[in-house]
């Protein structure tokens, strides 16, 4: 079976979902008139208890009889006073955190393996926010999900570049969070026209970089070990966005950031970005740093990896493989490039491309080797 079908297949009957959220009735306190709904499709569910959090606040529990026939649990301020005689429908009262009025929020919940993520606006008085829009219901406004998923989804978002530096494209990168290599056929932003169309795959534990011009970011990597595919994603808004991953029609994963998901990104880019690892371009015209071999195979025993540097001030090395695991971290005073230094520990990365960094007062430059078996 094709494993993106399978997935599908498992992901909504039993899996619990949000649905509605009145965060600000009008007729009554919002002690007393707040609610929460959550939805699934299937009865009796393989699982006992929904978990909700808001944000990073603690998650809270409800306990749903796993024998029952409820597909509808309602979280009421005011229950069981304000709880409606309905088949299916689980009420209990919504206790702990009260729901913001005046601003926006980010709900998770999970049940067994089912997980799901919605964005909550900043909600208006009297308004309901549903996950449908109502043409019956003129005040509904539509629930922006974000996540949906069954299990351990294969692929996520590991890093992003909404505003990278001057002549560096906008990329993604994608992890394999599993063994099992997973099919790229079909991979978007869930807002691409046209999907990837490849027959490749994305290794188990392995990345990959998703970018509009893959020729520009290959150029600033200065290697082509680290796989990118090119694809017409849309332009990412560099303070505030959000950037969903898909399979075909199957949502995977998802990455906000903005003042009021507490995520700012500064611009431009000066986060701590490392998809592959991504090597940052040195501001100075005279390379700092300087690195005996290009490919080093681990057959060859005596191979070693040394290195040459022109610094007029203390800098502090760093090795760190493609996944960006920081190997070693040294200090060095001033250094003339007057003899080469040995760095035995490149024997501890992985198989393909691997860095030697360099910070310090004006210096920040990156080299990347290969290594083989």
């Amino acid at each position: 079976m094709n494993p993106l079908i399978g997935m599908a297949m498992l992901l909504l009957p039993e899996c619990p979902y949000f649905y509605e959220f009145f965060p600000d009735p009008v007729d009554v306190p919002d002690n007393e008139g707040e609610y929460i709904k959550v939805k699934w499709e299937s009865a009796p569910v393989p699982w006992d208890s929904i978990y909700l959090q808001m944000d990073d606040n603690k998650a809270f529990a409800v306990y749903v009889p796993p024998d029952s026939f409820f597909t509808e649990l309602l979280l009421h301020r005011a229950a069981p006073a304000a709880c409606p005689v309905k088949t299916g429908l689980l009420c209990q009262p919504l206790t702990g955190t009260a729901l913001p009025n005046s601003r926006a929020t980010v709900w998770s919940l999970r049940a067994g393996n089912c997980r799901d993520t919605v964005y909550l606006p900043t909600p208006k008085a009297g308004e309901i926010i549903r996950r449908f829009e109502s043409e019956e219901d003129s005040t509904a406004t539509t629930l922006d999900s974000l996540i949906s998923s069954y299990g351990e989804i294969p692929l996520y978002i590991s890093e992003f570049a909404p505003c990278p530096e001057e002549g560096i494209p906008e990329w993604f990168e994608i992890t394999n969070r599993t063994i099992k290599a997973f099919p790229l056929n079909g991979i978007s932003d869930c807002k691409a026209k046209a999907p990837l169309k490849t027959s490749d795959f994305i290794k188990g534990k392995s990345s990959v970089l998703i970018t509009k011009d893959s020729t520009d970011l290959r150029a600033f990597l200065q290697t082509n070990e680290i796989p990118i595919y090119q694809m017409s994603i849309a332009t990412l808004k560099n303070l505030a966005d959000t950037l969903r991953l898909c399979s075909n029609d199957l949502k995977l994963d998802s990455v906000m950031w903005g003042k009021q998901v507490k995520h700012p990104v500064k611009c431009p880019g000066t986060e701590s970005i490392t998809p592959g690892f991504v090597p940052k371009v040195s501001n100075n015209k005279q390379k700092i740093l300087q690195i005996s071999e290009r490919v080093l195979k681990r057959s060859k025993k005596n191979t070693m990896l040394r290195i040459r540097m022109y610094s007029e001030s203390k800098v502090e090395l760093r090795l760190i493989d493609r996944n960006g695991t920081g190997i070693l971290k040294k200090t060095f005073d001033a250094q003339f490039g007057n003899s080469w230094i040995e760095i035995p520990e490149w024997r501890h990365c992985q198989n393909g491309p691997c860095f030697i960094r360099l910070q310090g007062e004006g210096v920040d430059e990156t080299a990347a080797f290969i290594v083989s078996p």
